[in-house]
């Protein structure tokens, strides 16, 4: 079994408690105009020759992978760390996410899985059953809009979420800021509506910067027409405020 990974990160700090490994897989179902990873949208197939591979992107194994995620151990017990998966969508290459984290719990490591929430809801519910945690990205609540910055739509999301807090799973909720697509206070107060009674919630608020833009274009994927920008901070504070005005804990960056 293989997984293609188009970054490793070490030492990172805004992807989960303490000092962790961040695993980038490659793939996504999602086309977000404002994404910064855009390198990994694109999906490949085990019987992808090498040659078709963009440079950058790497074929792992669970054992060479294992070894990889393990340097850091030190770190991890020190800090109360451990490994996230990220991409991409990770529930993509789902029979190597499972074993990944099968294995990680076996060694007692903290794993987290950052997620656009779209997979089939028993492939989530799978995955996250062996997950400490949840990073769950929330981007736009109306699904015609959502349909138009991401290409796709949204329902699937929604019905993951809806498990994700009946099954009192450690989880946090990402909101990407973009003006006049994420970040209007419509969609700002159906994100909180959404969310309000489902417990005890947090909420990252992470702004959009423009060191993706040029991704899209190397990738062979279209990318938005529109200049897109982020909130000014006078404006990410009033947003901090509106959703802890619905009694969530806000933080501003991951």
């Amino acid at each position: 079994m293989h997984a293609y990974i188009f970054n490793i990160q070490r030492f990172s700090i805004h992807d989960g408690p303490g000092i962790r490994t961040t695993v980038f897989f490659q793939g996504c179902p999602l086309q977000c105009v404002w994404c910064h990873n855009a390198e990994g949208i694109p999906q490949f197939l085990e019987t992808t020759e090498s040659d078709s591979i963009p440079p950058g992107i790497k074929k792992y194994s669970i054992d060479e992978l294992m070894e990889e995620v393990l340097k850091e151990k030190v770190f991890y017990d020190e800090s109360g760390g451990g490994v996230t998966f990220s991409g991409g969508e990770p529930l993509m290459q789902t029979g190597f996410l499972l074993e990944m984290l099968t294995k990680l719990r076996e060694l007692q490591i903290h794993t987290a899985v950052d997620t656009s929430g779209y997979a089939p809801a028993d492939i989530f519910k799978e995955v996250i059953d062996l997950t400490d945690l949840v990073l769950f990205d929330m981007k736009i609540v109306d699904g015609k809009k959502h349909n138009l910055y991401t290409g796709t739509d949204n329902s699937l999301i929604h019905t993951n979420l809806n498990y994700l807090c009946k099954n009192k799973i450690p989880f946090r909720i990402r909101i990407p800021l973009v003006n006049e697509m994420t970040a209007d206070d419509e969609n700002l107060e159906s994100i909180a509506l959404m969310l309000k009674g489902k417990g005890d919630i947090d909420i990252d608020l992470l702004s959009y910067h423009d060191l993706g833009q040029g991704k899209h274009h190397k990738a062979g994927l279209k990318s938005s027409n529109t200049k897109l920008t982020a909130p000014d901070k006078a404006r990410i504070e009033e947003i901090r405020k509106l959703f802890e005005s619905f009694g969530f804990k806000v933080n501003i960056g991951g």
